[in-house]
C-alpha cells in the first residue's frame, strides 16, 4: 500500500482515496480526463485508417475556427 493513496474495489467500481493536500483539483481533473479518454480508446472499434481520417477532419475543423486569427482579412 502506498502511503499517499489507497485503492479499493467495491463491486464494479474502483475507489481511490488520497489526501486533499496531495494534489489540486485542476491536476486531478486532467488525470481523470486522461483516464476517460483512455477508456474510450480501449472500447473504440476505429481502424487506424478511420482514426487518421477523423484526425484530419478535426484538424480541419479546428483550423476553420481559428484561421481568422492568423490570416489577413
Amino acid at each position: 500500500m502506498n502511503a499517499l493513496y489507497e485503492i479499493s474495489a467495491e463491486q464494479d467500481d474502483l475507489i481511490i482515496r488520497l489526501p486533499r493536500k496531495s494534489t489540486d483539483e485542476q491536476t486531478l481533473t486532467k488525470l481523470l480526463d486522461f483516464l476517460t479518454l483512455e477508456a474510450i480508446r480501449r472500447q473504440s472499434q476505429l481502424s487506424e485508417e478511420d482514426l487518421a481520417e477523423l484526425t484530419k477532419e478535426v484538424k480541419h475543423g479546428a483550423w476553420q475556427l481559428v484561421k481568422h486569427l492568423f490570416t489577413e482579412q
